[in-house]
């Protein structure tokens, strides 16, 4: 008879892989959705332990390539296995999870590299001449579906002119810093399996590390960003490809920082759960407030807008 673990694990498979077919079965609507995939073997991971995490992305794999094929199968594994592998084994360790993010994020890099070496070989192309088509047929989807956007509204002929000019520009950009966003992508779905993991916790596991309002990145990376944005100011060509895809790596990551001194802030006051919700939503939402927030986790490096006040004598 199967134990409460074992129910666990077959559970978790199967919600791992209903939560891998939302994309395919609804499209681009569903790309929120398909990013927690990684959320149910990764609880089982800290619950029950490493190896049933593992089983069950194993277990999940094997469905995938039974019904979706080998390609599917790499997906998979690449996206959503190893994060929901790798962070509940490295958190069970005792490695904070700001680190075990980096670990997470590094593997798949790592396991995306081979991946691409593998199918290239196979398919007799170079590796730069996949990836190259890869971007370009992204880069094709997500601009067929802005132009679908405003294609049923009833724009006038200048405005019309103005958002097609403004796909142009987005596909542009997409060009140049798309490592850089698959990476931020990556990062913001391991960050956010952290915080769910953190919210299903309730006394039943630990996250080690840092709490959330007293986390700050590492100092040394204030210097790259600051160095990065000289060199996409001032200079071209690969230089400054390089660097705009360190900004779009580094900005969102100085964005959490000021998030988490915002965070403190509202601790401190004791402001409900509702009334935080709001203010980070509003922070991170309404524009400029995104930049001003960035702005406060950059200058927290010198300010440590977190260290207590002297009071007034």
């Amino acid at each position: 008879m199967i134990g409460q673990r074992g129910l666990y694990i077959v559970l978790g498979a199967l919600a791992g892989y209903a939560l891998f077919g939302t994309y395919a079965a609804f499209g681009f609507a569903a790309v929120i959705v398909n990013l927690f995939t990684p959320l149910p073997a990764a609880f089982v991971g800290l619950r029950y332990g490493s190896a049933a995490g593992g089983i069950t992305v194993a277990l999940t794999l094997l469905i995938v390539l039974l019904t979706g094929g080998p390609t599917q199968g790499a997906m998979y594994l690449i996206q959503f296995g190893i994060p929901g592998a790798l962070l509940p084994w490295l958190l069970n360790r005792r490695i904070a999870w700001d680190k075990a993010v980096v670990l997470v994020i590094s593997a798949m890099a790592a396991a995306s590299l081979g991946g691409l070496l593998i199918f290239s070989t196979a398919a007799g192309e170079s590796p730069l001449a996949m990836i190259g088509g890869l971007i370009d047929k992204e880069i094709a989807q997500t601009s067929t579906v802005m132009q679908e956007m405003f294609a049923g509204t009833d724009l006038p002929a200048d405005q019309r002119k103005e958002v097609a000019r403004a796909v142009e520009n987005m596909a542009a950009f997409l060009q140049k810093a798309y490592p850089g966003i698959v990476v931020t992508v990556a990062g913001l779905m391991t960050l956010g399996l952290v915080l769910l993991l953190a919210l299903l916790a309730r006394g039943r596991y630990a996250l080690p590390g840092k709490s959330f309002p007293q986390w700050k990145a590492p100092e040394q990376l204030v210097w790259v960003l600051i160095l990065s944005g000289f060199i996409v100011a001032f200079a071209d060509g690969l230089l400054a490809t390089v660097a705009l895809n360190l900004l779009v790596i580094l900005l969102p990551v100085y964005f959490l920082q000021g998030l988490a001194v915002i965070d403190c802030f509202f601790r401190r006051k004791a402001f409900s759960p509702v009334i935080r919700t709001i203010g980070y939503l509003l922070v991170t939402l309404v524009n400029p407030l995104p930049m001003l927030v960035t702005g406060i986790g950059v200058f927290d490096l010198w300010a440590d807008f977190r260290k207590p006040r002297e009071p007034e004598s």
